[in-house]
């Protein structure tokens, strides 16, 4: 029981750990995850389907669509990015979720399988984020997806994929989102913010790692160098969707996704903020808890509501 944080009984045997980059420990770490994925059980009523996006190296990107049985179509989209670090394959965890957003707010979630660091620094995976939803705008007909009702979400270092691919989407004018959703979201590469340098030992994720982290992710650039789209908390927020940004209390990104979302509100963007207490970066692990519980059902109204259709 971690007795210096009033950390909820749900979350507080989570280990503390100090996160090193080793690209053996990431392949190790990946490969765990891969065979645990293996033996999940899958979500019946939905519809899972591959497909395959050519880069101009003449590799493959692969996306998965999840899509209830009997959805209406054209449907709303959720294109969604995973966590874990810019590095770490997506778990079991992700695909269960990205089910029940598909569920529960009656939607197509797109899956992309990004390229990941350390192998694949800034801008691999983010380029990867973001031909996909240009694959989902381009191929929305076929797809059965109505263009005028799509979404970007993504958890911790999927929050950051997602927010960037918002702001270059408004960029390059690619297509007008409805919503952006951002469960507990890296932004902010200085590290500066008082969450970021005092929560150097809350369990799973802390100030240290986090750190460490951003050294590796943009280690194609000068330090201190913040590309366009890498960290979202310094670019442009003026004309993005509407926006849900959840936090957690003794997490070291918890701070910049407040910053995040109070100068999303000062840009004029409406904002719906679930600001949870007692809880630590990734606590829906613990998918059991009535504290995860509950705010997976606020993400999914979330959706809801911004998948309505226009006049509705």
């Amino acid at each position: 029981m971690n007795k210096k944080y009033n950390i909820h009984p749900d979350f507080a045997r989570f280990p503390v750990l100090n996160f090193k980059f080793n690209a053996l420990l990431v392949v190790f770490l990946n490969t765990i995850s891969k065979m645990l994925r293996f033996f999940s059980r899958r979500a019946p009523n939905i519809v899972v389907e591959n497909h395959f996006i050519a880069r101009a190296d003449g590799s493959r990107l692969t996306v998965s669509t999840m899509t209830p049985h009997a959805l209406a179509k054209p449907a709303a989209a959720l294109v969604y990015y995973h966590g874990g670090a810019f590095a770490l394959t997506y778990a079991s965890l992700h695909l269960q979720n990205c089910e029940r957003y598909a569920d529960g707010a009656g939607c197509t979630v797109v899956f992309v399988e990004y390229r990941l660091a350390p192998e694949n620094p800034f801008p691999g995976g983010f380029d990867d984020c973001y031909t996909a939803l240009e694959w989902v705008v381009r191929q929305a007909d076929s797809l059965g997806i109505d263009s005028n009702r799509i979404a970007v979400g993504g958890d911790s270092a999927g929050g950051a994929l997602a927010a960037g691919v918002a702001q270059k989407a408004r960029d390059e004018r690619l297509v007008t989102l409805c919503a952006q959703l951002l469960i507990y979201p890296v932004l902010d590469n200085s590290c500066a913010t008082p969450s970021a340098t005092d929560f150097v030992d809350v369990p799973l994720w802390n100030a240290i790692s986090n750190r460490r982290m951003w050294a590796m992710y943009l280690s194609h650039y000068p330090k201190g160098e913040t590309p366009p789209y890498a960290a979202p908390g310094h670019g442009q927020l003026a004309n993005l969707p509407l926006s849900y940004v959840e936090t957690a209390e003794f997490d070291p990104l918890r701070d910049e996704g407040r910053n995040y979302a109070t100068a999303l509100q000062a840009q004029g963007v409406a904002v719906i903020v679930n600001d949870t207490k007692r809880t630590i970066h990734g606590y829906d692990g613990n998918a059991k808890s009535d504290i995860a519980r509950r705010s997976m059902l606020e993400r999914i109204a979330f959706l809801k509501d911004a998948f309505k259709p226009i006049g509705v």
